[in-house]
């Protein structure tokens, strides 16, 4: 049992002794950090930053456009006047506008409310 302590004793004076032996590693880790920027009047009195909450607003990069003009997916002008349109879009009911050269018009769609 005494030989197993004194190789713990010894091994735990080697470290020590290269703890003590080698100073530059508590400087060179702190050195590794990276700098602190310097405090503003403001964070010294122990108020936030007001640079960094006052900073400017985002740039908009993309522009949404809310309704977009429909494309005819038919159009038929016939040779008494009439004009029929169809427009198909993805997601939204199929509408057909038929206008006349009497000056009538239709419009034929889907009802907006399909509930019973």
């Amino acid at each position: 049992m005494k030989p197993l302590l004194s190789a713990a004793a010894a091994v735990l004076a080697a470290a020590s002794f290269g703890a003590l032996a080698q100073p530059g590693t508590q400087q060179a880790a702190q050195a590794a950090q990276p700098a602190q920027r310097p405090m503003s009047p403001e964070e010294a009195a122990g108020l936030p930053n007001l640079q960094e909450i006052n900073r400017p607003p985002a740039n908009v990069s993309s522009k949404i456009e809310i309704s977009p003009p429909r494309t005819p997916s038919f159009h038929e002008l016939s040779t008494k006047g009439t004009e029929i349109t169809e427009f198909r879009d993805k997601g939204k009911p199929v509408k057909i506008n038929v206008h006349s050269n009497f000056g009538t018009r239709y419009q034929m769609s889907a009802p907006a409310d399909t509930s019973p």
